[in-house]
């Protein structure tokens, strides 16, 4: 064979091209930037938490759970368990001192982009941990508009997510109103990657009831969804929130009209937690109810994207394929690469809408030789397309009601019927 060194006798070759099996990303981690705790008993241990360094644990982990300090670092830990989760987070704890004022804590939260400090150190995520995190929170910093502008942590945090690919950040917006919910929300019309709530949470803390930001909850809620339904793909909407006590505010909810407010705030943007019976007796004797988190789309303006389903099936895709294709990197460009490739591809999206409640409903991988011309071609680039369309979620679920005259007919047959049962005939006498 003049295509191999000269041999005599029998030895065997490698063939290192074949078909590459993907794996989806786990993307239930939850990532952050928390608070410390000022509490002179129970600082966050920065043996276990340096600043502004990525660390990852599970909640499972008992000592790293004990060095969280009293900040929102431990209660979103809490929060997992409450949720009935064990969770891994990943966190990143700025150096907050108890005579920061707000501005220098905001400050410190957001951090520098250069430094990858902040919501900036979790760029590192990767690096220092080995993981990528699947939700940005940053409790108690993320309702804020300072100088009437858009939340500079959520801002960085669109950056990171961008960055990582694989995350969404969730955000508990300004709960006075459902006007203000929305102008929060309108600050990020044109991302893909962050879920706004109307309202905080009430959760048992001391036996007694707080207010807290409701991130931390919904996050707990959607890696509890990824870990049951097997992937990133399912809406975490309609669900209950079981670690809550309830939201802080009521938001009108009525299943089957458009213009309660539940349905007005979602339609700009902004999710809820609404009660969807009306049980209760007296609003002097009840406070706000409800535990249901009524969530299913993000801020985007685009009605092709915001639904969190679809962005995050397509987030859990983008990230598998470059990091499963890279074996193939100084590969001989030629036929068998390029059909191996393909039907690498073509399996994988098969896979996913294979699922009993399909991720995709189809797709199309192809080489086209005009995306592919000669000069690309000789110094090793490679263009393939791959077109595929996410399940979306039901939201709207119409049912058209009219007369039905053809009941008459049973009816008739009905009458019919019960005369002969009783020897009837003809008309009655009068």
């Amino acid at each position: 064979m003049p295509a191999t060194t000269s041999n005599a006798g029998v030895r065997t070759l490698l063939n290192r091209v074949d078909k590459a099996p993907f794996l989806i990303a786990d993307m239930s981690p939850i990532g952050g930037v928390f608070t410390p705790g000022f509490d002179n008993d129970k600082p966050v241990d920065r043996n276990i938490f340096p600043p502004d360094t990525p660390v990852l644990f599970s909640t499972a982990d008992t000592a790293a759970v004990d060095g969280c300090g009293a900040g929102t670092l431990r209660r979103t830990v809490d929060r997992c368990i409450a949720a009935g989760i064990t969770a891994n987070i990943i966190a990143c704890v700025p150096d907050l001192l108890v005579n920061d004022d707000a501005d220098a804590q905001m400050a410190k939260m957001v951090g520098v982009p250069s430094s990858y400090s902040g919501a900036y150190g979790l760029l590192k995520a990767l690096d220092e941990t080995g993981s990528k995190p699947g939700m940005l929170i940053a409790p108690n910093f993320s309702a804020q508009r300072p100088g009437n502008a858009a939340n500079p942590v959520f801002t960085a945090f669109d950056a990171v997510c961008e960055k990582l690919i694989t995350p969404v950040a969730i955000a508990g917006v300004p709960s006075s109103d459902k006007t203000a919910a929305v102008e929060w929300a309108a600050d990020f019309q044109d991302s893909l990657n962050i879920i706004a709530c109307a309202q905080g949470v009430k959760i048992s803390e001391g036996g007694l009831p707080v207010v807290v930001d409701p991130a931390a909850s919904i996050a707990a809620l959607i890696a509890k969804t990824d870990q049951q339904m097997g992937g990133p793909y399912y809406s975490p909407g309609n669900q209950d929130l079981i670690d809550i006590l309830g939201p802080s505010r009521s938001v009108n909810f009525v299943i089957d009209d458009p213009g309660c407010e539940a349905n007005w705030l979602l339609q700009r943007g902004v999710n809820s937690i609404v009660q969807k019976q009306a049980n209760r007796t007296s609003r002097s004797t009840n406070g706000p109810q409800g535990k249901t988190f009524w969530g299913f789309l993000n801020t985007c303006t685009d009605p092709l994207w915001r639904m969190i389903s679809v962005v995050r099936t397509r987030k859990a895709v983008r990230e598998a394929i470059p990091r499963t294709l890279e074996k193939y990197i100084g590969k001989k460009l030629g036929p068998h690469l390029v059909t191996v490739i393909i039907q690498s591809l073509d399996e994988f999206l098969s896979e996913l809408e294979a699922l009993p409640e399909p991720a995709v409903l189809g797709h199309s991988v192809r080489w086209d030789h005009s995306l592919n011309d000669n000069a690309s071609l000789r110094v090793g680039g490679l263009v393939i397309s791959m077109d595929f369309e996410e399940t979306p979620d039901l939201l709207d679920l119409q049912v058209y009601t009219g007369r039905y005259e053809a009941a008459f007919n049973i009816l008739a047959t009905e009458i019919q019927a019960a005369m002969q049962a009783y020897n009837i005939s003809g008309q009655l006498p009068a």
